[in-house]
């Protein structure tokens, strides 16, 4: 979460291009991030934890198919913060905005004049915004036209009360000395109305790059350890985000197949705690195991590789062999070498999404799974992979104090 500055005003140019924001990690902060302002004034904003929610829609996302959610207290405002390094020659810095009721915001442009180049001299134009009830809308702060002062950006206090007649960054610029670099925001939650945002767009003709807000990327992997007894092993499973970010309440469903079946079937749902999760499975016949995370709204779904368990031999009757045989134990293969793939979790012999999902979240897409066994031989050592992730709906992300 950025307020505004100075330093990384200058921005590199891309061509037209779209890149998938997991949650709130913006990979490129110097191009794109999120903004935490005040919406009288730019640095009078008041403390508040920030506990953004993601999740599909509402309505059909204007880029994907979720959005990032906001519910404030009033008087500050949470979106969008463009560094670029042309303000005049920028043609978009726009927001695509959802209000559950009528919203109230605004848009700050940052423009450094050629005079004040090397200072932390900075003019700064504010610009009042509502969006509409219901609705996804596009608001551009590049068309805007802004009340200007001049700030000093150390001691965040206003050096200059500016001309007093709004304008726009053009016409500013224009009887400022011409272009500079600068920054633009656009921010919701003045009014303290809960309201979504996707759909994050900056740069010029023919050079706009669009973030798209979608869910934390999972990745799970299993293992086994010796269980309670000789005729138990434990089979463990490690869920993580590939932002580093946790997961609230997480639970993952531990699934099995015999060989020469391509239906898996769940056997229970575990919490995962501390991102580890484990089950005790008796050794009754051989078979694979996976760990599967369903999807929900702040995470998409994924699956372990299989785990290839054999039976432990039981002693000879008759006289034994000269070179006694070596138990063999659970482990995990590289890929499982049966020529098909399993079924996906949708099937009817499948667990159902729900299972293992908090009764606030919802799960509907099935996770697509690329381990496979054969059926003409029993399960050898394994190792685990991940498969692709799937996509979908809502649920909080982990707090945060600007």
């Amino acid at each position: 979460m950025t307020a505004f500055g100075v330093a990384g005003l200058a921005a590199p140019s891309y061509a037209d291009s779209t890149v998938t924001v997991q949650g709130t990690a913006f990979p490129d902060p110097a191009r794109a991030n999120l903004s935490f302002v005040g919406c009288a004034d730019l640095y009078q904003r008041s403390d508040e934890v920030l506990a953004p929610t993601i999740g599909v829609g509402p309505g059909a996302a204007p880029s994907g198919t979720r959005s990032l959610g906001w519910d404030l207290a009033g008087g500050n405002a949470v979106g969008a913060m463009f560094p670029v390094d042309s303000m005049v020659h920028t043609s978009t810095a726009s927001l695509a905005v959802n209000s559950v009721g009528r919203a109230t915001g605004v848009a700050y442009a940052g423009y450094q004049d050629p005079a004040d180049a090397q200072t932390t001299l900075l003019w700064i134009g504010r610009s009042e915004l509502v969006t509409p009830v219901g609705a996804w809308q596009t608001v551009d702060a590049t068309t805007r036209v802004y009340k200007w002062a001049k700030y000093d950006m150390t001691s965040r206090q206003q050096v200059d009360p500016g001309p007093g007649v709004p304008s726009s960054v053009a016409s500013f610029a224009a009887a400022h000395g011409g272009d500079g670099p600068g920054i633009y925001t656009i921010g919701f939650g003045c009014d303290g109305t809960p309201f979504s945002m996707d759909q994050l767009q900056v740069g010029r003709p023919g050079a706009v790059t669009t973030y798209d807000v979608e869910a934390l990327r999972t990745l799970v992997t299993i293992d086994s350890e010796p269980g309670g007894s000789k005729d138990e092993v434990t089979i463990t499973g490690r869920l993580h985000t590939m932002t580093g970010d946790p997961i609230p309440h997480p639970t993952m469903i531990l699934e099995r197949r015999t060989p020469g079946s391509r239906v898996w079937k769940p056997v229970l749902v575990a919490d995962v705690r501390n991102g580890v999760v484990r089950a005790p499975v008796k050794l009754d016949e051989p078979a694979f195991y996976r760990w599967r995370f369903v999807e929900r709204p702040l995470a998409e779904g994924n699956a372990s590789m299989a785990l290839a368990l054999d039976l432990l031999p039981t002693l000879p009757t008759d006289s034994p062999s000269s070179t006694p045989s070596t138990p063999s134990t659970p482990s995990a293969t590289d890929s499982p070498s049966d020529p098909g793939s399993p079924s996906s979790p949708d099937s009817t012999d499948s667990t159902s999404e729900s299972a293992s999902e908090s009764p606030s979240e919802s799960a509907t897409g099935p996770v697509k799974e690329s381990d496979s066994a054969s059926p003409s031989e029993s399960p050898s050592s394994s190792t685990a992979s991940p498969t692709d992730p799937a996509s979908e709906s809502e649920s909080p992300l982990p707090s945060s104090t600007p």
